[in-house]
């Protein structure tokens, strides 16, 4: 099957080779944007540096909601195909959104091993999570791995909500992932930051990845983290080192419920996990909520 990649500036339909970010007007001081080096996007599965959830501890729950609403499911920030592609081997028709051209290759390349009847069921699309149409409607929607964060700005969230809505099939139902803001993390300025790394079972080398610093931006509630990807082969010679910055929105518990009722969803539930826990500080925001 092949991979679509849908752009959403009016250029049209583009194959991933094709498709090349504007950087006429990026800052050159800046690090490249998250998920824009191949470093990064390669060595995503692992998960080293990110934090949070175990690696794929989400799964059974995403693809246990989705099978109770409908074999039709959307899944916005898709990344990889790391849960998309777990829904279509579950027997769901599975959609995949992205706007990152390296995370599309890495899910092409898992598409292409997987078997017929599994492909044939799994679709990805490159786009924007706050501007996208799709020429269906799904049973639901889901916006794992706290991609939701990745938008900056009230305005930008409501919009991802909207394009939701308009997606989703009378009764459909939405999850949406975030971490829960801790007040000692969120003050003002520059703080320090960590190392983390692995190893590459595919290539026997070790990933390091290094939070340089973050930056808080406290009345945006925008924080910004500079990344440095290392790759080091055994003899501990550093073959490749790439730098981004990732930036996000955290968001209050009730400042997104307020947002998804705006929004016109109903039956909003929160859990602090995968395992349906109730709400906690400090932990996970796991949203829960249906269209009427």
């Amino acid at each position: 099957m092949a991979l679509h990649s849908r752009l959403s500036d009016d250029r049209g339909w583009l194959t991933l080779d094709e498709w090349q970010p504007d950087n006429e007007h990026r800052d050159e001081m800046r690090p490249a944007p998250f998920y824009s080096t191949d470093l990064n996007t390669q060595t995503y599965d692992l998960g080293v540096g990110r934090g949070g959830p175990g690696t794929d501890v989400d799964v059974p729950f995403y693809r246990d909601l989705a099978a109770a609403s409908g074999p039709r499911v959307l899944e916005l920030g898709c990344g990889t195909g790391r849960v998309t592609i777990a829904l279509a081997q579950a027997g769901l028709e599975a959609t995949g959104l992205d706007r990152s051209p390296g995370m599309l290759r890495e899910a092409a390349s898992k598409l292409a091993r997987l078997d017929h009847a599994t492909a044939a069921r799994l679709s990805f699309v490159q786009g924007d999570m706050t501007d996208f149409a799709l020429r269906a409607t799904f049973d639901s929607v889901q916006v794992p791995a706290r991609g939701f964060a990745f938008l900056l700005t009230p305005e930008a969230q409501r919009a991802c909500l909207e394009r939701i809505f308009e997606h989703l099939r009378p009764e459909g139902v939405l999850s949406i992932h975030l971490f829960d803001p801790r007040l000692d993390l969120c003050v003002p300025g520059v703080t320090g930051g960590r190392t983390e790394t692995a190893s590459d079972p595919s290539t026997g080398r070790v990933i390091r990845v290094e939070v340089l610093s973050r930056h808080n931006e406290t009345v945006a509630q925008v924080l910004r983290e500079a990344w440095r990807f290392s790759e080091i082969d055994p003899s501990g010679t550093v073959i490749r080192v790439e730098e981004e910055e990732l930036v996000l929105r955290w968001t209050y518990r009730y400042e997104m419920r307020h947002m998804l009722a705006l929004a016109g969803f109903d039956r909003i539930v929160e859990y602090s996990d995968f395992a349906g826990s109730p709400p906690a500080y400090g932990g996970e925001q796991v949203w829960v909520c249906r269209r009427p």
